[in-house]
């Protein structure tokens, strides 16, 4: 494509402070680009309108200047999303990803390419030593501020970096194979919470199974609007992300049930929301399930509880000092999960037609329960919680979690959940919401294991269902085992064991209640996932 901006006298430099040629950007260029990049978020909304917000000439020591720019999309349904882009001219034949090509021109003369820069090496390196040398950018109106954390102190010199290839609603840069410094795309009017949390809990805590804070770039508009560009991280080392090591261990559990021929019915029967030691289970179940399996369970619950204890025992900063139940958060709650409800029951409705056999089945068990889980939601009642509100991670789940080779893990990705607004990620909430979040991901781990058309089991599907929830259930209590006697040891307040599964079943319901969105979405053969937590979570309650 090099025909709608075509054949400019100008150089770069000149061109970009165009306000022609920049239109010519914002609706003829950007928009194709930005909707076909993994981490456009609304794909399933109509754009009314793109324009570039705000621009700020990076200089590079090779002379050429990449522009930061900020991209203001209006949607017919009338909301509006910020999105952050890099922008340089390069010549046609420099050497850079393809993926990075936005558009080929001409200026002065010279062919070459529009491009995201964050493809472009020069540019990668320049980042980096703008953290190091931590200089502000300004155009006297707004200014680019760079940080860097206590570990970049040494000023470890640029050696190599790379655009990690996978999909991501951001995107990733490695540098020296040992820094990992995320973009943020999507830009919000505050702050990232992955950025507060990550520098908190690396700078104000002793909890060190969390990346280390190494740096940070932000755009600061004016008193009130602060928008986090970048963070800078300490690469963990890992075996990769909780999820998929679950998985194999989850395939293990139903292969030795096979092997074994060991009868279903005769598998120990874990009530929900226990809570039982290891040794509690069974040898039969363990032999089953695992020893090293429930250790690593238990490992688990461990750095997620010391993770809320490290937020809980701030009590100076009013960004992270615990806080109790209130009438405003209640209301502020209903209305969040009621809305998000109302528009679930409204996307399952206009879906149902697509599903078949127990999905279809479930699906509508769940809109003809609309009344009684709305009065579930509705029933949240303040006045009967003691326990504390806090900082929490928000989106917690067994991909946000990474294992090392000494099998103990790592908490990372603190934005939130992604549908949320930046305002409502920084609520307090029960840390209890966390846990919710981990227990509904070890259910759809079972789940996902067994629709895996790569898994071939002899079992029948009653049999894997029975033998899942069972095998769901003893995880389940080994997690909340080890996370309540390491909550109770060090007091983080979460109440006593009848609050506790009030909260639980409580967040559960509304985390079942969100993933239908994803599913619907995303992969729609896996809505009967959490449409059958659903079911279950109302026969629990009934």
């Amino acid at each position: 494509m090099e025909d709608s901006i075509q054949g400019s006298k100008a150089t770069w430099t000149e061109s970009f402070g165009n306000e022609k040629f920049r239109t010519t950007l914002e609706t003829k260029i950007l928009p194709a680009y930005i909707q076909a990049m993994r981490w456009y978020a609304a794909k399933s909304q109509k754009a009314k309108s793109f324009r570039i917000e705000q621009f700020m000439p990076f200089p590079l020591v090779t002379n050429e200047v990449v522009y930061f720019i900020t991209i203001e999309i209006n949607f017919f349904a009338g909301f509006t999303e910020y999105y952050f882009l890099t922008l340089a001219f390069v010549n046609e034949k420099s050497e850079v990803d393809e993926k990075a090509i936005i558009h080929s021109l001409t200026l002065e003369k010279e062919k070459g390419n529009i491009i995201d820069a964050l493809y472009y090496e020069p540019f990668r390196k320049g980042l980096y030593q703008q953290i190091l040398t931590q200089k502000t950018i300004s155009d006297g109106h707004t200014k680019l501020t760079f940080d860097k954390g206590e570990v970049f102190r040494s000023s470890p010199e640029y050696q190599s970096s790379e655009v990690l290839n996978v999909d991501q609603s951001n995107t990733s840069i490695v540098y020296n194979g040992k820094y990992f410094f995320k973009v943020y795309r999507r830009l919000f009017r505050d702050t990232n919470p992955d950025l507060e949390l990550t520098k908190f809990l690396s700078d104000n805590s002793q909890f060190t199974n969390c990346p280390k804070y190494a740096g940070s770039i932000s755009w600061i508009k004016n008193d009130y609007a602060t928008l986090s560009i970048g963070l800078m991280q300490v690469k963990i080392p890992n075996t990769g992300e909780a999820w998929n090591h679950t998985l194999k261990m989850m395939e293990g559990f139903f292969e030795r049930i096979e092997a074994t021929n060991f009868q279903v019915q005769d598998i120990q029967g874990v009530p929900n929301f226990a809570f039982l030691a290891p040794s509690e289970i069974n040898t039969d179940f363990r032999m089953l399930i695992g020893d090293d399996v429930l250790e690593k369970v238990g490992q688990m619950a461990l750095r997620i509880a010391e993770m809320h204890i490290a937020l809980f025992n701030n009590k100076v900063d009013t960004q992270f000092n615990p806080i109790s139940f209130n009438s405003d958060y209640t209301v502020w709650l209903k209305n969040r999960i009621i809305y998000q409800l109302n528009a679930r029951f409204i996307l399952v409705d206009e879906n149902l037609h697509k599903l078949k056999g127990l999905s279809k089945s479930f699906a509508e068990e769940f809109l003809a329960a609309r009344d009684d889980i709305t009065s579930k939601f509705l029933a949240f009642e303040e006045t009967r919680l003691n326990s504390s509100r806090i900082r929490i991670h928000g989106d917690l789940h067994l991909g946000q979690i990474l294992m090392n080779e000494a099998n103990d893990f790592y908490i990372i990705d603190y934005e939130g959940e992604p549908e949320s607004t930046i305002r409502d990620r920084k609520v307090k909430q029960t840390p209890l919401k966390d846990v919710a979040g981990m227990l509904r991901s070890f259910h759809y781990a079972v789940y996902a294991t067994i629709f895996s058309e790569k898994n071939n089991f002899k079992l029948s599907q009653k049999d894997l269902f029975d033998a899942g929830e069972k095998y769901y259930k003893a995880i389940s209590a080994v997690f909340l085992h080890k996370y309540v006697e390491t909550a109770m040891a060090q007091n983080l307040d979460i109440g006593y064991a009848s609050e506790i599964k009030y909260l639980l079943k409580y967040h559960l319901l509304e985390k079942a209640v969100y993933e239908i969105g994803y599913e619907l979405k995303a992969r729609p053969d896996w809505v009967i996932i959490p449409l059958r937590g659903i079911k279950q979570i109302l026969e629990e309650q009934a």
